[in-house]
């Protein structure tokens, strides 16, 4: 898997998964930006403040990342978007789990 060429189909549901991803982490931005403006002094700095940066994070990780797959195609630099693509769902994932345990 780590030697080998990401095959056609992979590259097309990453730039799928990527367009999702964007959509979700701009969705955990704005509920996280929203808590962080209404919250309390213990939930906005320890909650909301580091999971908005998260989002952030993953939101740049995910263009990175289609960018680099729609540059790079089937070759190593895609490969890196592949990384990056991921990356940014696992973020989404982890967002995902903090937002449903503090809402």
């Amino acid at each position: 898997m780590f030697l080998s060429k990401p095959k056609k189909g992979v590259i097309g549901a990453a730039k799928a998964l990527s367009a999702a991803n964007g959509v979700a982490h701009l969705a955990f931005l704005s509920l996280f930006g929203w808590r962080f403006l209404f919250s309390g002094l213990f939930s906005k700095f320890f909650v909301s403040l580091p999971c908005a940066i998260l989002a952030l994070a993953g939101f740049v990780a995910d263009v990175v990342g289609f960018t680099l797959l729609k540059a790079g195609g089937r070759t190593r630099v895609g490969k890196y978007g592949l990384w990056a693509v991921a990356g940014s769902t696992a973020l989404a994932a982890v967002l995902l789990v903090v937002a449903s345990l503090t809402g």
